[in-house]
């Protein structure tokens, strides 16, 4: 690549730099020579000023470039967390609902009988022909006839109770007599047979405390609830007598 040339004011031709420099001193050539060389000084320094512009453009294009990957990387990362989080959340919410219907439909072995002494008192049938006095602070039934001792007391969720019973010498037979009490307290409505769990009626007064009976033909291992959960469906239970 040849030198750049110049042309001089004086003779019109043109010259390479170096020809005007080495005649710097020549007054003949001397305008020439300044001339050219603030033409060169000028077009050196238009060069820097470009080359700093387009370094300039070169470094905002980078930094964009880098906030906008910065900003979609932190984009996606809060995403990813707000997702997990969510998931997180989600996943604690259904443990904490699935804990809570587990507690919800669990049955409780109540061992301190005595906290509801509240339910303690005189109940009849509803024919009138049976009455029974149930003390929860002692533990017993008693009849005209007989005394049963508490043996266990369940709590349902829907705040109904299962109280196990024995009695020593059954006056007919002289076997231990074993009852199952299916008892409701007031304002209280059962809402499942807890021994099947299939959803029930119940259609007596709510406004009293009520129970019924079930017995058991092995020996109180088990008990057939379906009669208790009759008299309830069928408004037949033995209520609480004030009298």
């Amino acid at each position: 690549m040849g030198q750049q040339k110049y042309s001089s004011q004086r003779t019109r031709t043109q010259h390479t730099y170096e020809f005007f420099k080495e005649r710097q001193n020549d007054p003949t050539w001397r305008d020439d020579f300044l001339r050219i060389q603030a033409i060169r000084r000028r077009n050196r320094l238009l060069k820097i000023g470009l080359s700093f512009l387009l370094l300039l453009a070169i470094f905002i294009i980078f930094k964009v470039n880098q906030t906008s990957i910065t900003a979609l990387i932190s984009h996606k990362t809060n995403q990813t967390t707000n997702q997990l989080n969510n998931n997180s959340a989600t996943a604690t919410t259904a443990s904490s609902t699935t804990a809570n219907n587990q507690q919800a439909s669990t049955s409780t072995v109540i061992t301190n009988y005595a906290r509801y002494r509240a339910y303690s008192g005189n109940y009849e049938n509803s024919t009138g022909s049976c009455s029974y006095s149930l003390n929860f602070a002692a533990g017993t039934l008693t009849t005209k006839q007989q005394l049963f001792h508490f043996d266990k007391v369940i709590l349902h969720p829907d705040g109904s109770l299962i109280i196990n019973v024995h009695e020593n010498s059954d006056y007919t037979s002289g076997q231990t007599l074993y009852l199952s009490i299916l008892f409701a307290p007031a304002n209280k409505r059962i809402q499942r047979n807890w021994q099947t769990n299939a959803p029930i009626t119940d259609s007596s007064d709510t406004a009293i405390n009520r129970f019924s009976l079930a017995k058991s033909s092995d020996g109180g291992k088990t008990f057939n609830m379906a009669p208790a959960y009759a008299a309830f469906e069928q408004n037949s239970t033995t209520i609480f007598n004030e009298n």
